[in-house]
């Protein structure tokens, strides 16, 4: 499966994510575990595994890992649709 292919369908669906799921979604992918995810965000540990729990469900993945590289996935697609800008000088 080539890269552009890898995650497509869960990514088709992180659209169900409400806005508080998709912040917990992001950071997923830049590899922030629960704790740091509820520091970061001023939310309960508590809360961070709920909202983990929506993400996996709404996603339709296994694994909090799985998560973080469909955020990851996502990420570098789209920086490679974005052109790069020349610096002036």
């Amino acid at each position: 499966m080539s890269e552009r292919n890898a995650w497509q369908a869960e990514l088709r669906r992180v659209p169900l994510l409400s806005a508080r799921e998709a912040e917990v979604f992001q950071l997923l992918g830049e590899g922030y575990s629960n704790r740091s995810i509820a520091r970061r965000l001023g939310i309960a540990e508590r809360t961070v595994k709920f909202h983990v729990a929506q993400v996996l469900s709404k996603l339709d993945v296994e694994s909090r890992l799985q998560a973080g590289l469909v955020a990851f996935s996502g990420r570098r697609l789209y920086q490679s649709a974005v052109p790069r800008r020349k610096k002036a000088g």
